[in-house]
C-alpha cells in the first residue's frame, strides 16, 4: 500500500527522541494531533524501513526508526503536498509573481502540483479566504492568469508573515516547495547581506528570542531597496539616535550608527523605517501593545515558571520581554501559526526538556502560538546567578547559540566543571582560528555537523 508522506511525518520523525518517556504526549501537544494519529504516522514511517518486521511493539518500532540513518532521505523523497502545503505554496508563488510583475498561470500550477483543475479551484477558495485576512484579493486576467490586488503595505505585511513562516518551516516542507521558494527568497539577498544580518543579530544582542535572524532576513527581502537614496545610512547621528534610542541602549548607539553607516544593511529605506523599528522591538521583546497593561500576565508567567521548574526566577527584565513577545506573537494579526523545531539543535538534558514541556503545556492554554524554543531560552536565562571576571582558555564553537547564554555558560563551566572558556567561535570561523591560536579543548552545545572534520570537539548538554 502506497504511503503518502507529508510534513507531519517529517516533524514526528525529528521529534521522536526529544523526551523519551513522554514522546507521544509531547508530539501530540506540540503538533496538536490526537494520539491515534501520531501512532499511525509512526507506523507509516516504519513502513519505509527496508526489511521491516511485522507485529512489532511500538517502542521497538521507534528504536528502529531512530537507528535508520537513511530514513530521513527516504521520507523527503516520498513527501507529497497536502492541501495545507498547496495553499501555502500557492500564496508564496502568487507573491513571487507579484514581485516579478507576472501572473500566476493556473495550468502550470495544476501540472506542477499534479492535481486536477477542480482540486486547484477548491484550493483557490482557501487561498482567497487566507488573503482576505490581510485585506487582499485575487483578480483574474483572461488567458494570462491570476494575481494579488490590494494596498502595498497590506501586500508586504502578508508576504512578511508567509515568508517568515516559510523560513522557519522550510526543512519540513516538500522539496519542490523549499527549493522553488528558497531560491526566490535568495533573490535580492546577497551573501554579504546575509552575513551582515548574522553579525548584526549577534553583535547587538538581538538573538534573545529564537528565529530573530530569520525575521530580519524576511524584512530585508521584502522591504529592502538597494538603490533607494533616502535610507538609514543618510541619517545624521542625532537623527539616528532619535529614531533608534528606543531600541538600543545609549552606550551602544554610536557603534550601531557606525555599523549602519558602513554596511549594506544601512541602505534600508527610510519610508519603511516604522516597520523596521517595530521589528527590532519585537526581536528585543520591548514591543508593547498600546493602551494594554500586561502586569497581570507578567505576574502569572512568573508564578507559572516557579510552579513548573526547579529554578527561582532571577531576571525580571527578561520575563517582561518574554511576556511582551508572546502576547504580540499570539495576536492573530501578527503572525501565522508556525511549527518551530529550532530547539532540536540544542543539546539539552532530560530535566530541562521535561520542565520546559510542563511550562509549554501550561502557557499554551493562553498563547496558542507560543514557541517552545523561546520557553527554553527563558529557562536558560534564569541559570545565571553569579558574575565572574573575564576568563581564558577553552573555546566554544556555535552556530546560533544566543549571545545572552555565553556569560551563563562561562560562569557555570567555571563553577561546575572548573573549565575556563576564552572565546565563542562561530563554526565557520573555527578553521581560521585554529591556524592562529593554540587550543586545548573545543566544546559545543549544538548539534553541529563538525564531527568528521574535528573529532576532538566535545559535546555538552544544556543546562550544565
Amino acid at each position: 500500500m502506497k504511503i503518502n508522506i507529508n510534513a507531519n511525518h517529517i516533524r514526528i520523525y525529528k521529534l521522536l527522541n526529544f523526551i523519551p518517556d513522554k514522546n507521544l504526549d509531547f508530539i501530540c501537544h506540540f503538533l496538536k494531533m490526537n494520539k491515534q494519529n501520531v501512532i499511525l504516522y509512526i507506523k507509516q514511517i516504519y513502513q519505509l524501513i527496508e526489511n521491516n518486521q511485522q507485529n512489532i511493539l511500538l517502542t521497538d518500532m521507534i528504536k528502529k526508526i531512530q537507528s535508520d540513518k537513511s530514513l530521513f532521505k527516504a521520507l523527503k523523497q516520498n513527501q507529497i503536498f497536502t492541501k495545507t502545503d498547496r495553499i501555502f505554496y500557492i500564496i508564496l508563488i502568487l507573491f513571487k509573481c507579484h514581485d516579478s510583475n507576472l501572473n500566476l498561470n493556473l495550468n502550470t500550477v495544476s501540472s506542477t502540483l499534479n492535481i486536477s483543475r477542480r482540486t486547484l479551484n477548491d484550493d483557490l477558495l482557501s487561498v482567497k479566504k487566507a488573503l482576505e485576512f490581510y485585506k487582499l484579493k485575487i483578480y483574474s486576467i483572461p488567458s494570462k492568469g491570476i494575481n494579488i490586488s490590494g494596498n502595498t503595505s497590506d501586500i508586504k505585511n502578508c508576504f512578511l508573515s508567509y515568508l517568515f513562516k516559510f523560513l522557519i518551516e522550510f526543512k519540513e516542507l516538500p522539496l519542490l516547495m523549499s527549493k522553488d521558494c528558497f531560491s526566490f527568497f535568495q533573490q535580492k539577498m546577497s551573501e554579504n547581506i546575509i552575513k551582515e544580518i548574522d553579525y548584526f543579530v549577534y553583535a547587538f544582542d538581538l538573538d534573545i528570542f529564537a528565529n530573530n535572524k530569520k525575521l530580519l532576513k524576511s524584512i530585508y527581502r521584502i522591504y529592502f531597496e538597494e538603490n533607494c537614496k533616502d535610507n538609514i545610512s543618510t541619517l545624521s547621528f542625532e537623527e539616528f539616535k532619535k529614531i533608534f534610542l528606543d531600541v538600543f541602549p545609549l552606550k551602544n548607539i554610536e557603534k550601531v550608527y557606525t555599523f549602519f553607516k558602513t554596511s549594506t544593511l544601512g541602505k534600508f529605506p527610510l519610508k519603511y523605517i516604522n516597520v523596521f523599528i517595530l521589528t527590532l522591538k519585537f526581536c528585543t521583546g520591548i514591543l508593547k501593545e498600546k493602551n494594554i497593561c500586561l502586569n497581570k500576565e507578567y505576574e502569572n508567567l512568573r508564578k507559572t515558571f516557579s510552579k513548573f521548574t526547579s529554578l527561582d526566577y532571577s531576571k525580571n527584565s527578561y520575563f517582561e520581554k518574554f511576556t511582551n513577545r508572546v502576547y504580540i506573537a499570539n495576536k492573530e494579526s501578527s503572525f501565522l501559526y508556525m511549527n518551530d523545531l529550532s530547539f532540536l539543535d540544542l543539546n539539552l538534558t532530560y530535566k530541562i526538556k521535561d520542565e520546559c514541556y510542563q511550562l509549554f503545556l501550561e502557557l499554551r492554554k493562553n498563547y496558542f502560538n507560543i514557541q517552545f524554543s523561546n520557553i527554553i531560552f527563558l529557562y536558560l536565562w534564569n541559570l545565571n546567578k553569579i558574575n565572574f571576571l573575564e576568563i581564558t582558555n577553552t573555546i566554544v564553537v556555535f552556530k546560533d547559540l544566543p549571545r545572552f547564554l555565553q556569560p551563563i555558560i562561562k560562569n557555570l563551566f567555571l563553577l561546575k566543571e572548573n573549565i575556563n572558556i576564552s572565546h565563542f567561535i562561530r563554526y565557520h570561523e573555527l578553521e581560521t582560528y585554529l591556524l592562529q591560536e593554540d587550543v586545548s579543548l573545543i566544546i559545543t552545545f549544538e548539534n553541529l555537523p563538525l564531527t568528521s572534520n574535528y573529532p576532538f570537539i566535545k559535546y555538552y548538554s544544556l543546562p550544565l
